[in-house]
């Protein structure tokens, strides 16, 4: 990692991200910039997991940049500039994920657990 390098991310982008095996969010994440879609695929490709059915429709409008991703972690390089400019932002070769903070300097909370999940869900569902 770079020398103490931060990448400041907003609330609402901590929430797509956390919120990412709770429901489908494509039209808030349609809405976020290239850069900021491209953090968030892979920070949520990091550390949500792939076997979970709303994690997979989350990513499934997102295929292209999600391969663009794996690329770049396979050490193939990218022509995308958004995805450059990101990756020269981490200062390595890769997107650090490490190095993502919010709006406050912390770092980010983990997603939310398969159960915190299903009681985000139930709880909507009772509204």
């Amino acid at each position: 990692m770079a020398d103490n390098k931060k990448i400041k991310v907003s609330d609402e982008f901590i929430e797509l991200y956390r919120n990412f095996n709770v429901y489908n969010q494509l039209d808030k994440i349609k809405s976020l910039n290239k850069k900021d879609l491209y953090l968030l695929l892979t920070l949520c490709l990091d550390k949500h997991s792939d076997e979970d059915p709303v994690v997979v429709s989350n990513f499934l409008s997102f295929r292209e940049e999600c391969m663009k991703i794996f690329d770049v972690q396979d050490d193939k390089g990218t022509d995308d500039l958004s995805l450059k400019e990101l990756i020269e932002e981490t200062g390595d070769e890769y997107i650090d994920t490490d190095i993502i903070v919010d709006s406050n300097g912390d770092k980010l909370p983990e997603p939310y657990t398969q159960q915190e999940a299903r009681d985000i869900k139930i709880q909507k569902l009772e509204e």
